[in-house]
């Protein structure tokens, strides 16, 4: 039969190994999340740029060869600032960026749908704005999808920022940083003693520097015999 004390601690110990297991549980969901959500990160960091790059060729070629350039001045511009923009969507991971660039999509969007019908056709009696509105379209629409799954996937990341052990989701790590972080605060009493005692030695250290070097002066000025004679 085990007493009270005994029965206390096994059930400690069960509530501990229970703890510990649900723990390991959830770190391993939550790193297969954050595995997901990098993989993700990769996949889109290479789609973003690819339909950028193809358009961003095509209105330039255009208006080379058509001699009109309104859709290729406005690619120029267009086309960097979107890929700024993604590049600072993987590092941040604010949805602000992805804001501005469905914004910057729709209203370049609407802009060459607007200038179309206005422009010149150039040499070959080539409507440049409307072919390349069109193309634009189709650019927009696989950039708003990147941008929507990227919002998604940052909502799953900072659901993560705010659990345990992120960013490694390991016990042991999180174990570490659990005990620097009680390691860090510290009771205000025992504070206070720790400086009270710090004091105290800076004290005593002080007064036996002052010992020894008032030995040292008598043994330099002890007199000697001949002084005596």
């Amino acid at each position: 039969m085990y007493n009270q004390s005994e029965a206390e601690q096994i059930a400690r110990q069960r509530e501990l190994a229970f703890n510990r297991n649900a723990r390991g549980q959830e770190f391993a969901h939550n790193l297969a999340i954050l595995n997901r959500c990098k993989k993700s990160y990769s996949i889109m960091g290479i789609v973003y740029f690819i339909p950028l790059i193809i358009y961003f060729i095509v209105s330039l070629a255009y208006g080379f060869i058509t001699g009109s350039f309104t859709a290729s001045v406005i690619a120029v511009f267009e086309c960097p600032l979107l890929g700024y923009l993604a590049l600072r969507s993987f590092y941040s991971h604010k949805d602000i960026t992805l804001i501005l660039i469905l914004a910057i999509l729709g209203v370049v969007q609407l802009i060459l749908f607007v200038v179309a019908p206005l422009e010149p056709q150039g040499i070959f009696k080539f409507n440049i704005a409307g072919k390349c509105g069109w193309l634009h379209l189709i650019m927009a629409l696989i950039e708003g999808s990147l941008a929507v799954w990227n919002m998604v996937t940052n909502i799953a990341y900072h659901k993560l920022e705010e659990a345990d052990g992120f960013p490694h989701f390991n016990e042991r790590f999180f174990e570490q940083e659990m005990d620097i972080r009680g390691s860090a605060i510290k009771d205000p009493y025992q504070q206070k003693l720790e400086d009270r005692m710090r004091t105290a030695s800076d004290a005593m250290n002080d007064a036996g520097a002052s010992g020894q070097e008032l030995s040292r002066y008598t043994e330099v000025h002890t007199p000697s015999e001949m002084d005596s004679i």
